[in-house]
């Protein structure tokens, strides 16, 4: 469903994969997963992983990083559902 060409399908991956921040210990597997979708020019998909970046963040913080490159490359909405919750410290502790 990720490289679906239905753009809600594709949204549908990192909203479903919300359930599983609650069940999984490590989310490095998930981040992998939702990182092809990080360039997807469709902002339904930017929302979509945007919120499933915050609820990620707010159950372990410290798993969340940002690397430069992808936020060079990834749609600023992205970044903007996923920090509209932090302070202006944690969204610089995010960038490094």
């Amino acid at each position: 469903m990720a490289h679906s060409k239905n753009k809600y399908q594709r949204r549908a991956v990192p909203v479903a994969m919300l359930g599983l921040l609650k069940t999984v210990k490590n989310f490095k597997p998930l981040f992998e997963f939702i990182e092809p979708l990080m360039a997807d020019e469709e902002k339904k998909i930017q929302q979509g992983l945007g919120w499933f970046l915050r609820e990620a963040w707010k159950i372990k913080r410290e798993e969340l990083k940002v690397s430069a490159e992808m936020e060079d490359e990834a749609p600023r909405t992205i970044y903007q559902y996923a920090t509209e919750k932090m302070t202006v410290q944690e969204k610089q502790k995010l960038k490094k």
